[in-house]
């Protein structure tokens, strides 16, 4: 029994905050034991690092332990690590069912298969194995080239002979993987290899443009896991070559040689994340060679000892592999019973159940996330490199983990592609699948290739996405290896001779399609044997080959005759039922786009939606990507021409290619403003809340018009429950009391809203300029604030008022409306004979952020209305695009107070809550108010003998389409619930108040231009030529030349990528042009966040 050692390691401590990792030294101790419980280890020599000859003892048993170049003190492993976790958009399994599936498995050595669980693992101990944190600017002039290189941009100067070689790379690299139709998203970390569920938003870019990097300069070693080349073998193998091709994915370029890498990074980072696999643990596999090596691979990134146990029908080649990665390598017995203790399996089993907590075992025969890893990175590979034109998948089974995993993905992008299972014979799988033998009765044969069939059926194997099968052997699969190294100059393992075997037969069974396999392994590690004659001729495979002429392919029943022309799919069958025998003239039953094209048009979405979610990971993150890239219109333009993607029409506007398309979407992206940047402060709508996002997606793809229900009916029942929501807000209406009476509509952004509710005064005021119009003799007159949205000015223009019989009211020195000023202005128009019939007020101003007195407004008005006994009525609405959020927090819900005596009420809440641009709200008390200012009852709509016709919502509004703006909304509010919503209007507010306390306290840089009164605010700032700047002695002149400070400075940080804030001056109040800092979705922003960008800008404004 060897002693325990306590050891001080130095590491990395990484701690994990929102926003930033940060890294400090510290020191890490620990506890490590090298025992084995119930087992020992005996040494033939003593001497660290040599070879040594091991026994495993274990009760009675003894087993012999291969040679190994290992140290007793490098069983323990140490490690520091930190993942974030994301999903893969393109793993078709939602989390829900990946969860249950998981979670169900069952293994003999109790490993606890958990959904992965993001958080932060550290070890240490005798011979540390830590893995130091790269070089950051090494890792950004890496991520720079691989981010120049996926947007078809030389890294070399243009012109220059390296940059031809690069962009002849690039175009090689393009041929070779084919377009990108399903982009899949998948990590390439700094340490640590290939994870399609974790990683730094920073370092995730789809496989290819890891793949083109790999190709024009140095990368990391783990980023060669997954993208491998598909390479085209139909000359050498199909039967039909001009009708059916055959595709080869050649897995033995895996960084370890073989298929298996893509498992084992899965399989150890989601026990890694799950707590399974700790501090200290070493990991156990047992293997039949490929899994071995890739498993000792991915330990030795990772900084763990590894044990794992193959039989003696692994080649030499593969058991030299396993061992140089430097851990142990047991070989056991072969051709034993599935159910003898002797089995590797059982092995793995027993080491693991007596010694819990000390190993971790890989189990991948039954282990989930091994079907989940090929589920997540090959499928999509596979969809991406044939352009989804794929129609059947091929491939052999040991632990079932590559047919179930791929076959699972590529059905759930197109259900018609059939799969297919390459067993050698000898495997029990034929019979199981083939012949229905119970797994109990199931009769084990012989077989030479390795790592393809079995002698017992695998947990990870579902036959449910298997559709037929191709009974191999030994000399053809053989025969098949050697074939296509003196044909095509590929050398390839045993397993990728049966699945091209199986290949070559099927495409004689079909009339057309694309056939695609996996190349497991090289034939490097058979050069002992099947590349050995004297082997071959030993064995008696020489000459015994088969011709793939006459193989069979069994098809499972119902997946017969897969390549048949497909007759239509609809719902009423065309040519089948009730037309069978109709005698009239044959019509054309054929659809306008092919499937092929559709699917590949789907991809597209696909593809470009998971690669919008990337860019919203990077856009709100802080310094991940410059908010905006300084752009004229010219220089945009040059841009769009320069990808290829002209941005003008032609007089015949040619049909772009697929990866044009890509290529306009990647121009449109790098010259866009990255409007969810928590340092985009320019505008009153900023970032995007992700439910919503997926809300706004839903309505998009559902494409569907909210005027009538009967073409929208949960989309229309959603926007009333949204209304009657709003309603009871903005009313203050308490808890088990009734809605009140209401009317409203979403519509296209608050400019809307307050026409409507200029609409809806004007019918109150006089209902016969509905038939009538307006006149010039019309003495109508509205009131708004001087500092009221300009929409209310143009709503005066739209609607026959006029701007003259607008009057903008004087405002308080905080820049809210004067109720004196009203009261007097009100008087004023009456005086000259005209009509008030509308006052319009604001919560939150667009740039002070001023609040309304509107109790004191209201009583204005009623002042009026009582005075003329309520016989003209003047109708009040409140602007709260900005700021009327504010009725859901319960710390500043104040500042609506006597808000509910309104007419009616706007809201925006894409401005404050950071929903999809546009979701807008109106409001009225008034029920049936919309409809009959604005309803012109369209009988090709709004049938009253129509079934639900009263529930439509179309003839309320001035348009006729109008989408569902709703759904967003109410996604977002039943995900963060009232108390949700209020934390956000709250920090917004928060957030503002800090910006103006530091601007106090800014020793004269910055001058503050009014209090904050909403989450905006607005300030000065000050160059050290005009300090100290004194607002009551500061000359005529002084301020002119502050005034031209807000432009440069803007100019400058837009030149250099920072923050956008935007600026403005107000007239009426005399102030000349400053920064108004709006703060509209503080999710991903800070208080260090706005102290830092407050600094950036006292540097870049030194010199004006």
């Amino acid at each position: 029994m060897m002693h325990s050692t306590r050891t001080n390691a130095s590491m990395l401590c990484i701690n994990i905050t929102p926003k930033f990792v940060r890294i400090r030294r510290g020191v890490a101790l620990s506890t490590h034991s090298s025992s084995l419980r119930n087992c020992q280890i005996l040494s033939s020599n003593a001497e660290r690092g040599t070879k040594t000859q091991r026994l495993l003892l274990s009760g009675n048993q003894k087993l012999v332990i291969d040679s190994s170049t290992s140290d007793d003190a490098s069983m323990g492993s140490h490690f520091s690590r930190a993942r974030r976790h994301f999903s893969s958009p393109f793993a078709r399994v939602s989390d829900k069912r990946r969860h249950a599936l998981v979670t169900s498995a069952s293994s003999n050595n109790n490993n606890k298969i958990t959904s992965a669980k993001s958080g932060l693992n550290s070890t240490s101990g005798g011979e540390s194995r830590l893995r130091a944190i790269n070089n950051p600017s090494q890792q950004r002039e890496q991520q720079g080239l691989a981010d120049a290189l996926a947007a078809g941009k030389s890294a070399s100067p243009p012109g220059s002979s390296r940059g031809q070689e690069e962009k002849e790379m690039i175009d090689q690299t393009y041929e070779l993987n084919g377009n990108n139709f399903a982009e899949q998203t998948i990590a390439t970390p700094s340490d640590g290899p290939i994870d399609v569920l974790h990683a730094s938003s920073k370092q995730t870019k789809s496989w290819q443009a890891v793949r083109r990097a790999v190709t024009t300069g140095p990368v990391q070693s783990n980023a060669l896991i997954g993208g491998t080349p598909l390479i085209d073998v139909t000359s050498v193998l199909s039967l039909n070559p001009s009708k059916v091709k055959i595709y080869a994915k050649c897995e033995y370029m895996n960084p370890s040689g073989s298929i298996k890498d893509r498992i084992a990074s899965y399989i150890l980072q989601a026990a890694i994340d799950a707590g399974d696999l700790k501090e200290g643990m070493t990991v156990v596999a047992a293997t039949s060679g490929n899994t071995g090596s890739a498993i000792a691979a991915a330990c030795a990134i990772r900084g763990f000892d590894y044990i794992v146990i193959t039989n003696k029908k692994c080649s030499i080649e593969k058991i030299d592999s396993m061992r140089a990665y430097g851990g142990t390598v047991i070989v056991a017995k072969s051709g034993v019973a599935a159910d003898d203790p002797e089995h590797y399996q059982n092995i793995e089993n027993t080491m693991v159940a007596e010694n819990p907590g000390k190993y971790f075992g890989v189990n991948q025969y039954d282990n989930l996330n091994n079907a989940l890893a090929y589920e997540a990175t090959l499928g999509p590979e596979i969809i991406a490199q044939t352009k989804g034109l794929i129609t059947h998948f091929v491939a052999g089974s040991s632990t079932g983990g590559t047919l179930t995993g791929t076959s699972r993905y590529l059905k759930a992008v197109n259900p018609e592609i059939k799969s297919v299972l390459a067993d050698p014979r000898g495997s029990v799988l034929w019979d199981n699948f083939v012949n229905d033998v119970p797994e109990n009765e199931l009769i084990v044969g012989k077989w030479e290739i390795e790592g393809v069939g079995k002698d017992s059926i695998p947990g990870v194997l579902s036959w449910d996405v298997v559709d037929g099968a191709q009974r191999g052997d030994d000399a053809s699969s053989f025969y098949t290896c050697r074939k296509v190294a003196r044909d095509l100059g590929v050398l390839v393992g045993g397993s990728a001779g049966l699945n091209l075997h199986a290949c070559a037969v099927l495409s004689g069974k079909i009339d057309n399609g694309v056939i695609v396999t996996v190349l497991p392994d090289s034939g490097v590690k058979y050069l002992s044997k099947i590349f050995n004659d004297d082997w071959m001729n030993e064995k008696g495979f020489t000459g015994k080959e088969k011709s793939p002429e006459d193989g069979e392919i069994y098809w499972r029943p119902g997946a017969n005759d897969p390549c048949e022309n497909q007759k239509s799919s609809r719902m009423f069958p065309i040519n089948a039922c009730s037309l069978q025998h109709d005698t009239r003239k044959q019509c054309n039953d054929d659809e306008l786009n092919p499937r092929e094209q559709t699917e590949a048009e789907l991809r597209f979405l696909e593809e470009t939606a998971a690669r919008m979610v990337e860019y919203h990971r990077q856009s709100v993150k802080i310094g991940e990507e410059p908010v905006v890239l300084m752009n004229t219109p010219e220089s945009i333009r040059a841009m769009f021409s320069e990808a290829g993607v002209g941005m003008t029409f032609e007089h015949q506007e040619p049909a772009w290619s697929e990866q044009q398309l890509r290529d306009a979407v990647t121009t449109i992206l790098q010259t866009s403003v990255r409007s969810s940047s928590p340092l985009f402060l320019n505008q009153l709508y900023a970032g995007v809340d992700p439910v919503a996002l997926a809300g706004e997606w839903v309505s998009a793809a559902l494409n569907s018009n909210v005027h009538t229900f009967e073409v929208a009916p949960s989309l229309t029942e959603i926007e009333k429950s949204c209304l009657e929501k709003v309603a009871r807000c903005w009313l203050k209406t308490n808890d088990g009391v009734e809605t009140p009476e209401h009317d409203g509509l979403f519509v296209p952004g608050g400019s809307l809203s307050i026409l409507y509710s200029i609409l809806l005064a004007r019918d109150v005021a006089d209902s016969s300029i509905r038939k009538a119009g307006m006149d010039r003799n019309n003495k109508l007159v509205a009131f708004c604030s001087e500092n009221a949205h300009y929409s209310y000015k143009k709503s005066a223009i739209v609607t026959g008022l006029g701007e003259e019989n607008l009057v903008a009211v004087k405002c308080l020195p905080n820049g809210a409306m004067d109720p004196g000023a009203l009261r007097a202005a009100i008087a004023s128009a009456i005086a000259a004979g005209k009509t008030p019939f509308y006052v319009g007020t604001t919560a939150g101003t667009t740039v002070l952020g001023a609040f309304d007195p509107f109790s004191e407004i209201f009583d204005v008005v009623d002042e009026f209305q009582n005075a003329n006994g309520k016989s003209q009525r003047i109708w009040t609405h409140i602007d709260g695009a900005w700021g009327g959020g504010a009725m859901l927090s319960k710390e500043h819900n104040h500042l609506m107070d006597g808000a509910e005596r309104s007419d009616s009420f706007s809201w925006n809440p894409h401005k404050m809550l950071g929903m999809p641009l546009q979701c807008s709200v109106f409001v009225c008390k008034h029920a049936g108010s919309l409809s009959k200012a604005n309803g012109a009852k369209a009988e090709y709509l709004f049938q009253p003998d129509k079934n639900n016709s009263g529930a439509d919502l179309g003839d309320r509004t001035i348009q006729c389409g109008r989408k569902a703006d709703a759904v967003k909304l109410w996604l977002a509010w039943k995900l963060r619930g009232d108390e949700g919503f209020a934390k956000c209007i709250d920090r917004s507010f928060h957030l503002a108040k800090f910006v103006q306390l530091e601007v106090e306290n800014s020793d004269g840089k910055f001058v503050l231009v009014q209090p904050a009164q909403c989450s905006n605010v607005g300030f000065w700032y000050v160059p050290p030529r005009l300090r100290p700047f004194n607002r009551t002695t500061a000359t005529e002149e002084d301020w002119a030349e502050l005034g031209y400070v807000a432009p440069k400075l803007k100019n400058a940080m837009q030149k250099a990528g920072d923050a956008m804030i935007g600026f403005q001056p107000i007239a009426s109040m005399g102030y000349v042009n400053f920064f108004r800092l709006v703060l509209p979705n503080p999710r991903h922003i800070t208080e260090m966040d706005l102290r830092a960008m407050l600094d950036r800008m006292d540097t870049y404004g030194q010199e004006f």
